[in-house]
């Protein structure tokens, strides 16, 4: 019969597993499907957790219940823009970033400029970007 001989600190020290650093959350807003569940997808290759909604309200709702490290929002969406509803989720959340996007530079023209104005965009992607771009912006901002 063998007889278990404790372990001393240092033994117990090497034995624990390293702590796993815990995932940045990302929410998606876009009406746009396509670019909203890709850049999902991206986000989670990458190791991020991410989560897709397909208006301003929705992110608004989302960003509420939950915790959010960072936002990808679309400027020109249905009912509520990008930049309102980011100006919604400051009044929850105040310390949630956002990045804004759109493929529609010139109709967002003014959008953007206010946001920048109230130094509420940390960051402006046009689209189509690339994946690299999306995880670059992601880890300097989550």
């Amino acid at each position: 019969m063998q007889e278990a001989i404790p372990l001393g600190r240092e033994q117990r020290k090497k034995k624990r597993m390293p702590a796993q650093p815990l995932k940045k959350k990302i929410l998606i807003v876009d009406d746009e499907e396509s670019v909203g569940i890709g850049m999902t997808e991206i986000l989670k290759d990458a190791g991020f957790m991410a989560k897709y909604v397909t208006d301003g309200m929705k992110a608004v709702e989302e960003v509420a219940k939950e915790h959010y490290d960072l936002v990808f929002m679309d400027i020109v969406m249905p009912e509520v823009n990008g930049l309102e509803a980011f100006r919604r989720i400051k009044q929850i959340k105040k310390n949630v970033r956002v990045v804004l996007f759109t493929g529609f530079y010139k109709d967002a023209e003014k959008i953007i400029f206010e946001g920048i104005k109230e130094g509420m965009i940390e960051e402006f992607l046009r689209k189509p970007f690339f994946a690299e771009e999306i995880i670059n912006i992601a880890r300097k901002y989550a």
